[in-house]
């Protein structure tokens, strides 16, 4: 079989997201020769390819706690006005958010792999893993009908879906323990022209229409872009009318790094594995139909949507879980709430523990320590 270049590389990075992005750069700038593979043609994964923000949190109460690549980035983004940078989360449900330009980010992520001398590959899939007396030496990817071998010495697989990890045959699980059954998938969808000062109006004079802001009262002067999760009576009332007929029962909506253009965060497609290639495609017909009912609903009946437009939905689908690596660890609740210290520990994170039930409208929240 060909190989597009005779290099052999120190590491392969499968999967362009910000996990993904995030060790090229850093493995690129410790002088590892540094090959990003991408299925897409840009970088940030969910994040520009499933129409998924803001990015939250990067705080534990008023301690930053997500700082490193991922906020230089975030700084970068603001320098050029393509970001606001970190801010109050107006919902009440965690510390901040921090919205951004999708399309800003592709270009930042690239100029962060490129100036870290990291060598990009897009358009491309894997396709096999070449495992020998249990080690991996290469893959073989397709790009453009093409099949080629990647050599390596180390490989990461930041795909999401723990691809390399299934075809190299290493172990892994997938769903809850109970049933198997997945978290459910989310198209997301953008509008453009809604009436946020509606919405604003709303949490001063009836802040109990949002309940986890109810607490936290005010907390929406302290945001230049909006999130807000509430209207849980119209939700139901849609739904007993038979005008919503999906699994959802409350509005929620963040503001971009653009003035009134809001990212819907609402359809609920439950009972389809993500890594069945028809489930995964009716999961995407499934979403875009809910997107189109929610869209009209919204105009009809929430305050401040009257003159939405949509914009763009996607372009794929959310995936909350799939296949996950039996590594030689298993990571607790407990130890989260515990704020278990690990000495090989390479990440920091004071989001709430929140699990979608795989069978319908519930979210299962466990918050961990203001600051912990």
């Amino acid at each position: 079989m060909q190989s597009i270049t005779h290099t052999q590389y120190d590491l392969v990075v499968v999967g362009g997201g910000i996990a993904g992005s995030m060790a090229a750069i850093a493995a690129g700038r410790e002088g590892l020769c540094v090959l990003l593979i991408e299925e897409e043609g840009y970088l940030g994964g969910s994040l520009t390819a499933c129409g998924t923000g803001p990015m939250m949190t990067f705080h534990a109460g008023k301690i930053q706690v997500v700082r490193g690549l991922v906020d230089e980035m975030i700084q970068r983004l603001v320098k050029k006005g393509l970001s606001v940078g970190h801010i109050a989360d107006s919902t009440g449900y965690t510390y901040t958010v921090t919205p951004f330009d999708s399309e800003g980010m592709k270009r930042e992520l690239e100029l962060m792999c490129l100036e870290a001398g990291v060598q990009l590959l897009y358009h491309t899939t894997l396709v096999e893993a070449k495992v020998e007396r249990d080690l991996l030496h290469s893959i073989t990817c397709l790009c453009a009908g093409n099949l080629f071998a990647v050599q390596g010495t180390y490989f990461i697989d930041a795909s999401g879906d723990a691809d390399l990890i299934a075809m190299a045959g290493i172990p892994f699980e997938q769903g809850r323990e109970t049933d198997g059954k997945d978290q459910p998938l989310t198209m997301n969808f953008k509008l453009v022209d809604v009436d946020l000062q509606v919405i604003r109006n709303l949490m001063d004079s009836n802040v109990e229409l949002f309940p986890f802001l109810e607490p936290k009262a005010g907390l929406q002067h302290q945001a230049s872009r909006l999130s807000f999760s509430g209207f849980q009576q119209i939700m139901l009332e849609g739904i007993e009318k038979g005008e919503i007929t999906f699994d959802r029962d409350i509005v929620l909506c963040f503001e971009t790094n653009a003035s009134n253009e809001v990212i819907v965060n609402m359809t609920r497609v439950l009972g389809k594995n993500p890594v069945k290639p028809l489930e995964l495609t009716e999961a995407e017909l499934e979403g875009r139909r809910q997107v189109w009912e929610l869209y009209g609903f919204l105009k009809t009946h929430i305050p401040g949507f009257e003159q939405a437009r949509m914009i763009s939905s996607g372009p794929r689908i959310g995936v909350r879980s799939s296949r996950r690596l039996k590594g030689a660890y298993r990571i607790t609740a407990q130890d989260l709430l515990n704020e278990t210290i690990f000495e090989d520990a390479i990440s920091a994170c004071g989001y709430p523990i929140d699990i979608h039930s795989p069978v319908g409208a519930d979210t299962d929240s466990t918050f961990l320590r203001e600051g912990g």
